[in-house]
């Protein structure tokens, strides 16, 4: 994969919302992107002190915040997965939280992730919904407004719904046990009656979410 300098800036966030997703059943941790090594923190709750957790970061400086901030075991600075040449360890569980889509070739990333996961690993990945009504509409009206964060963060070179977000992880080889949407544009709106809102779901579907959390397995 060519490496692309990368930009920082998503900080020290311990992303709670993707933690009931990680597979209690893994020992082992990676986490691609790390940044300053917030998910650590999701990561050590639901693993538990005995888990080896390592983290990978291109940005120098989020790297250096990871290994003084964080409770990881060990962080790796550098781009995923020239970082990890050279070493034989294996994971339980490889997580790419925000990752994917900063990702020139996002494919080549999680078939390269296949090789450092062990016999029953998975991974756990969280990516924006292009779909997303809000964006759909903007579109609609000749909109296109890149921001500093979120669905349309101007560092994002790719973008998926959730029907190709599945499809790269199938074309790289994975099966699929779990894709959940979080973030609803419906759930935290009061002034719908249950009745409104059930309707608004069957309606929107997919794009009432703004991010999917996806959890996948190796085919043999």
């Amino acid at each position: 994969m060519t490496d692309a300098p990368q930009q920082g800036g998503y900080g020290y966030l311990a992303r709670e919302d993707v933690a009931p997703f990680i597979p209690r059943s893994a020992r082992s941790a990676l986490d691609v992107g790390c940044s300053e090594g917030g998910f650590a923190v999701s990561l050590r709750n639901a693993l538990g002190l005995q888990a080896r957790l390592v983290g990978v970061e291109a940005v120098a400086e989020a790297a250096a915040v990871a290994r003084e901030r964080s409770p990881f075991d060990e962080v790796i600075t550098g781009y995923f997965p020239r970082a990890l040449q050279g070493r034989d360890e294996r994971f339980d569980l490889i997580s790419f939280i925000d990752v994917l889509e900063h990702i020139y070739d996002p494919k080549a990333a999680l078939v390269a992730a296949k090789e450092f996961l062990s016999a029953d690993g998975a991974v756990l990945a969280c990516l924006p919904n292009v779909q997303y009504a809000p964006v759909v509409w903007q579109l609609v009206r000749g909109r296109w407004d890149y921001t500093d964060t979120g669905i349309l963060d101007r560092t994002h070179v790719r973008f998926f719904t959730r029907a190709t977000m599945v499809e790269l992880f199938e074309s790289a080889g994975y099966r699929v046990d779990l894709v959940q949407g979080i973030h609803n544009i419906i759930q935290d709106k009061p002034a719908f009656g249950r009745g409104h809102r059930r309707k608004l779901r069957h309606v929107l579907g997919p794009a009432q979410w703004i991010q999917f959390v996806i959890v996948a397995r190796p085919i043999p």
